[in-house]
């Protein structure tokens, strides 16, 4: 709910200052085009704590090792879900996705912001029947109006605070899932006794 409010109020911002970018004569690969990731079966990862992003809305599997610099973003690129856009503030295996990621921007959140804005117009690309495809030339093709850089550096700027407390709250929800899980099956077996404490 907390982290809703935070992008909501980063895509208030986004609008706010670029109220017509998806209108122009330019297209997002005259800027930036996503790299494709490197495929990578369940079979063959290495487990670790890197997600690995495929073509679902959460990690396929865990890897040990990334092919991104966080923070990145990533759009699905097979199935159901094909072209769904997703930010990590991590380092991320991307497999059937493509992805922006730091070392190619740094004005990922930027970028992230605007795809999620026209996440309808990407799931509007897909291609094929059987599987639904997104590639990253359907998202380099995507018009755009001529960009002011130093809007976006500014955008930037006022976004990375935001985003890094969502990144910050997502990973004190881990921590505290863990532990809720750790706790309970001792608490709920007898193993763990809380009686004695005062509340």
């Amino acid at each position: 709910m907390l982290n809703n409010n935070l992008e909501q109020q980063a895509q208030a911002i986004f609008d706010n200052m670029f109220p017509s970018i998806s209108n122009g004569e330019n297209t997002i690969g005259d800027t930036i085009t996503p790299k494709r990731g490197k495929g990578l079966l369940s079979k063959n990862a290495v487990f670790g704590n890197v997600p690995v992003v495929a073509g679902g809305l959460e990690p396929s599997t865990y890897h040990n090792v990334a092919n991104t610099v966080a923070p990145v973003l990533a759009i699905s690129a097979s199935g159901a879900n094909a072209g769904y856009v997703s930010l990590w503030n991590i380092p991320i295996w991307s497999s059937d996705s493509s992805f922006i990621d730091s070392s190619m921007t740094d004005d990922v959140y930027f970028w992230y912001v605007l795809l999620k804005k026209r996440q309808k117009e990407i799931y509007d690309a897909q291609t094929g029947s059987a599987q639904p495809h997104i590639y990253p030339q359907h998202v380099s093709s995507m018009p755009i109006c001529d960009l002011n850089f130093d809007k976006v550096r500014n955008y930037t700027s006022i976004a990375t605070p935001i985003f890094k407390m969502i990144g910050h709250n997502k990973d004190e929800n881990q921590r505290l899932a863990t532990t809720r899980d750790t706790l309970l099956p001792k608490l709920m077996s007898g193993e763990l006794d809380i009686s004695n404490i005062d509340l």
